[in-house]
């Protein structure tokens, strides 16, 4: 928790101190890869636990809202913006896959066996 906790405070100041651009690209980049590893759970859980399924929907629906908002509110995109962004969705992807310890990973060949 505190790789999360202390990231996103770090990530945070950072793009505030870039301006509110800096925070919808922010948003936009998180949002895309916390909803892209949603997405995958759920073949994953279909048949094995659909409480847990229904709530990883639920969550998912809000995910879309924050990404839908964070797009709305973008000016859009110069190579700065571009490069910002895939910054942070390969830090989003790295500590997802950290925090679960590759739980994503196998996963993902569970789904393909």
């Amino acid at each position: 928790m505190a790789l999360w906790g202390n990231g996103g405070y770090v990530l945070g100041l950072v793009t505030g101190l870039m301006g509110r651009q800096g925070i919808w690209i922010c948003t936009e980049a998180v949002e895309q890869t916390v909803h892209r590893h949603l997405e995958d759970q759920l073949p994953y859980l279909s048949n094995r636990d659909e409480t847990l399924k229904a709530l990883i929907v639920d969550i998912q629906r809000d995910e879309l809202q924050h990404l839908s908002h964070a797009q709305q509110q973008l000016n859009r995109k110069g190579w700065f913006a571009g490069l910002l962004n895939g910054f942070i969705t390969a830090a989003t992807e790295a500590v997802i896959w950290l925090s679960t310890w590759g739980d994503s990973s196998r996963m993902a060949r569970d789904i393909r066996k």
